[in-house]
């Protein structure tokens, strides 16, 4: 037996450090690094049961594939890569580079895919996707306030008296920081979870708030009003850090406790007693998730959330601030990707891709090329997406599985996995830097994307530009890494965590911001959206319950266990007295209707829930009933360019 480190590159904050074991060619067990100092030593079930359910699968597909007549065909590699290097030549002399979208998804995000844009920006540039379905909204938020958004060490929580986890549920979808916020519990602090939903997190809380779905920037503001009435506050560090804080009190001033308690649903009672946890904490946190972003107007609510971390003044202070993600490329220098050499790059906003496909001219889309992503699952408005999909010459899929998006494309190549490739990740949960080495060889006829393209760039003529060894790409990616102090060669030996990415961030005082201050939100000095929250938490009378939609336990994005795929519909979690109202039975299977579609769905109860929202998961297929995103319109949120999923309401008809 013999031991090979490496790590998991699934859209998951965790990014494990993983210790595989092989055994005559076959890797028999993945464990946890214990010499990581996130991970140490344990990885999540879906991790533990890759080699079961994913990578070992029946379903894996493991050579290149055409589609004819319908019906999916083996080809050998010279011949797929003849025909996806033809339908890129033919896009580009016919229509222009523009013609062809280069979507690169979530579902693994290395140093090497950099390089994938250097591929297309060769073609002269191509169109490509900008904004996010997950944390763009959020991050511009914190962005207008501190002028960058980074977070606190998740060590540094274990400095903490007082921990909010606002919309977050790392019980069950970040392992390790909560393991880490189960440490600092150990040790004394209050955890306290704000969530409309009961999650894993809520039930091992000291406080679980569950404030009506979309108020939080409401709550935030009651907070605040509170902190200030009741001495709270730490003029000091308003005066000499921040800036527009008169015109956020002048705000705040036309707003009432009790019209914020009713807003929220949450009683004034409830709201100065979390107020007054956080308040005397000294220091507190504060996690914020991302299903916060999910409302169109996000941004706002994170710079009300934001706003208490200044009032109290455990902004720059160790065991406080308010922590929302890490950029995992950061780390990597993006020179090499040429987006400064492709002059006709066009952008096609993510949580819009498929109207915006639909409405592209001179020239229309012909061509799409995908990497790592399944967008018939995983964007709004999926049955709108599917016929963009549709409406193109050619779809050309890099992936394992022949999930939703493979039914629409017209070629198939394999690709490998994290434990077939070198290359380097970086975490948008931490700040460590972590190798994934070469396990076993690649299974099948799987190939790297790197290499996938480098032969595509030959038969386009333009080998040279794209030439290297994965080694020798990441030795020029990983400059900033490098002149930091830290080898190639110790990259790949084990992970590390980036030299200069603080523990705690503005200690020093100094802000990002055009002032040089923390800016706080108001009137006179909103540059993007309005700034009034909206307070209409109910489309129409018709369409009258919100959905929101959740990372299981089981499922990471759209990667699905197979014995989930054939498990019946998909399953809404219900509040008793709405399933009596309407005259639904437990396991009855309804139609789940919005404006944007219907889904069969099987009913099922939970007292746990609020009256005005109902419950299921995302992530799910179309071709197995599951995708919920059938359901969800496709929005763009007010700044950040991001998906708000959660402005979906729907309602409940039996299936007659």
């Amino acid at each position: 037996m013999r031991e090979v480190l490496t790590t998991c590159t699934a859209d998951c904050p965790g990014t494990c450090s993983i210790i595989a074991q092989v055994e005559n060619g076959k890797v028999t067990k993945l464990q946890g690094n214990s010499e990581h100092e996130i991970t140490r030593g344990f990885i999540c079930g879906n991790t533990r049961s890759y080699l079961k359910k994913s990578f070992y699968s029946k379903r894996k597909i493991l050579h290149p594939l055409k589609k004819e007549d319908g019906e999916w065909i083996r080809i050998s590699w010279d011949e797929a890569l003849d025909v996806a290097a033809n339908k890129i030549r033919n896009a580009c002399e016919n229509y222009g580079s523009q013609s062809i979208l280069y979507y690169q998804g979530y579902g693994a995000r290395t140093a090497l895919r950099i390089i994938n844009r250097r591929f297309f920006n060769l073609l002269g540039g191509v169109s490509t996707l900008y904004g996010s379905i997950c944390g763009g909204t959020g991050q511009a938020g914190q962005e207008m306030d501190m002028g960058v958004r980074i977070s606190h060490d998740p060590t540094d929580h274990l400095n903490s008296n007082v921990i909010l986890i606002w919309g977050r549920n790392p019980a069950v979808t970040d392992i390790h920081l909560w393991k880490i916020l189960l440490q600092a519990r150990k040790k004394g602090a209050k955890l306290v979870t704000i969530d409309p939903v009961t999650s894993e997190t809520a039930k091992r809380s000291d406080i679980h708030l569950q404030p009506a779905p979309g108020s939080d920037g409401f709550l935030a503001m009651a907070m605040a009003i509170i902190l200030l009435k009741d001495g709270f506050s730490d003029s000091e560090f308003i005066t000499s850090h921040t800036k527009y804080f008169n015109d956020y009190i002048e705000f705040l001033n036309e707003y009432s406790l009790n019209e914020l308690s009713k807003i929220t649903d949450v009683p004034l009672n409830e709201l100065y007693e979390i107020t007054r946890w956080y308040a005397t904490g000294n220091p507190s946190s504060i996690i914020l998730g991302w299903g916060l972003q999910r409302y169109q107007q996000s941004h706002l609510t994170f710079r009300f959330i934001d706003a208490l971390a200044a009032i109290t003044g455990n902004i720059g202070k160790s065991g406080g601030g308010v922590s929302h993600g890490f950029d995992e490329y950061g780390y990597f220098d993006h020179r090499y990707a040429l987006d400064a050499q492709a002059p006709n790059q066009r952008k096609i906003t993510i949580p819009i891709a498929g109207k915006s496909i639909l409405q592209m001219k001179d020239p229309p889309i012909k061509l799409i090329f995908i990497t790592a992503g399944n967008p018939l699952a995983m964007l709004a408005n999926s049955s709108l997406v599917k016929k963009a999909f549709q409406s193109v010459d050619d779809v050309i899929m890099v992936d394992h599985f022949l999930n939703d998006t493979a039914d629409v494309a017209n070629l198939f190549l394999p690709a490998t996995t994290f434990l077939e490739d070198e290359d380097l990740v970086g975490s948008y949960g931490h700040n460590w830097i972590s190798p994934l080495n070469p396990v076993i060889e690649p299974l099948g006829e799987s190939r790297s994307e790197l290499r996938i393209l480098q032969e595509l760039s030959t038969k386009l003529g333009f080998k040279d530009e794209m030439g290297g060894s994965p080694r020798d790409w990441l030795s020029k990616l990983a400059n900033p890494i490098i002149d930091a102090g830290i080898p190639l060669e110790e990259l790949l030996r084990k992970p590390h965590r980036f030299p200069s990415a603080p523990i705690t961030p503005f200690a020093d005082g100094k802000f990002k911001t055009e002032s040089g201050k923390y800016e706080f939100p108001g009137k006179l000095n909103i540059k993007n959206g309005n700034m009034t929250l909206n307070i209409n938490f109910r489309q129409n009378d018709e369409f009258n319950l919100r959905l929101l939609s959740v990372s299981p336990r089981e499922w990471i994005g759209s990667e699905i266990p197979e014995n989930e795929h054939k498990n019946g519909v998909l399953s809404l979690q219900v509040h008793p007295k709405i399933l009596k109202e309407r005259n639904i039975e437990e396991n009855e299977e309804i139609w789940l209707e919005s404006q944007q579609g219907k889904l069969l769905v099987k009913a099922e109860k939970n007292a746990t829930l609020r009256t005005d929202y109902v419950l299921t998961n995302r992530g799910g297929w179309n071709k197995y009933n599951k995708c919920v995103n059938i359901l969800t319109p496709d929005l763009i949120s007010d700044c950040g360019n991001g998906a708000p999923y959660y402005e979906t309401f729907v309602k409940m008809k039996k299936k007659r």
